[in-house]
């Protein structure tokens, strides 16, 4: 098999995990009304409210909710969870794991909050302290599907593969129609480079859970690795008909579809994608870099410069675009400006920065 374009550092499994909250911990907010929430507010339409901004994605709005319904009780366990989880979200690890200690302190015989922490630490890139809160959590009887795929990817992050293999295999066995799991189980097969046994998983993926783009998405980048262009565009374009009509930010699939066409000679489509891809996820670096690849190839229009700008800017180590933009501006004529940036490019490639996105530039 043609080898792949990997994901550069160790897995970044843990943004790929389930809902923070489990069903047993799951906060309990009912709908209603969400106008109109003066100081005599009741906790039932403080929690009405708080689900509102949830469901409306705006986690400030649900934060501050929260605390105060937790100014008014402070041992609703539900509301604590829920803040728990949006801090979380909000990537403020620290007040997410405050909040988590707080449980903790409330209900010693409960192994949610430890759950909690372990994942917290896991999406702070500790896998040590999340191996032994989820080895806490088993050694307390709890043998929740999610406490084992924290366990397993911290197993994993720390060189245990055979460890983490076994424990998403038992996953599997108890539940083969856990959709996470098998496609934790793909990805670590696909950065194994068993990438046939990576494409078997991700077709049960999505055997099981139709709409699971990400998993449509790897498939496409086996697909292309095997000359299969067909395929690979096939599977990136219903991963992107999932992630548009789902209103999902993943701009990945645009990305490498907008290359496969680019490559193809296909320009003007390539940009098209490239386009769509930047306007759903602008955070991502590689499909300002397609777009720029895309349109330098027609010809080097003042787009390809911005483009490229904004890749560094979200990934400074990213070689390949220093290398694109240096071409770019001797292209226009700006040479000491190229032959600046080239050398930027030059010491990238002696010393490589890894992506802070954990996933292939290219």
């Amino acid at each position: 098999m043609c080898s792949l374009r990997m994901v550069r550092s160790h897995l970044r499994f843990a943004l790929l995990l389930t809902s923070l909250v489990s069903a047993r911990g799951q906060v309990q907010i009912l709908h209603g009304p969400t106008e109109f929430l003066g100081r005599d507010a009741s906790v039932k339409q403080l929690t009405a409210s708080a689900r509102g901004s949830l469901e409306r994605g705006d986690l400030e709005g649900a934060r501050s909710i929260l605390e105060r319904v937790l100014s008014r009780e402070e041992r609703n366990k539900q509301a604590r969870l829920a803040l728990t989880d949006v801090l979380r979200r909000m990537k403020r690890w620290r007040d997410a794991a405050d909040q988590a200690q707080i449980l903790v302190q409330q209900y010693p015989s409960d192994t949610e909050p430890v759950y909690l922490l372990a994942l917290i630490a896991m999406q702070r890139g500790d896998p040590h302290t999340a191996r032994e809160l989820t080895g806490d959590c088993v050694a307390r009887g709890d043998n929740r599907p999610e406490v084992y795929k924290v366990l397993a990817l911290s197993d994993y992050l720390l060189h245990d593969k055979a460890n983490f293999e076994s424990k998403i295999e038992s996953i599997l066995r108890k539940n083969p129609r856990d959709a996470e799991a098998q496609y934790l189980l793909a990805r670590y097969l696909f950065e194994e480079k068993r990438y046939g046994e990576a494409l078997n998983r991700f077709h049960t993926v999505v055997a099981i859970q139709p709409d699971h783009y990400k998993a449509y998405y790897y498939s496409g980048l086996i697909y292309n690795a095997n000359g299969d262009r067909e395929n690979a565009q096939t599977a990136w374009m219903t991963s992107i008909g999932i992630v548009e009509r789902k209103q999902a930010v993943y701009g990945w699939p645009f990305a490498d579809l907008g290359r496969a066409l680019s490559d193809a000679g296909e320009t003007d489509q390539a940009i098209e994608w490239t386009s769509r891809g930047v306007r759903n996820d602008p955070a991502c670096p590689k499909t300002y870099y397609e777009h720029a690849r895309a349109i330098f190839q027609r010809r080097p229009e003042p787009e390809v410069k911005r483009a490229l700008l904004e890749a560094i800017r979200l990934d400074p180590g990213y070689a390949d675009a220093y290398y694109m933009l240096g071409r770019y501006y001797k292209k226009v004529g700006e040479d000491q400006a190229g032959d600046q940036i080239l050398d930027r490019f030059r010491d990238l490639k002696a010393h490589p920065v890894p992506s802070p996105y954990g996933l292939p530039r290219q």
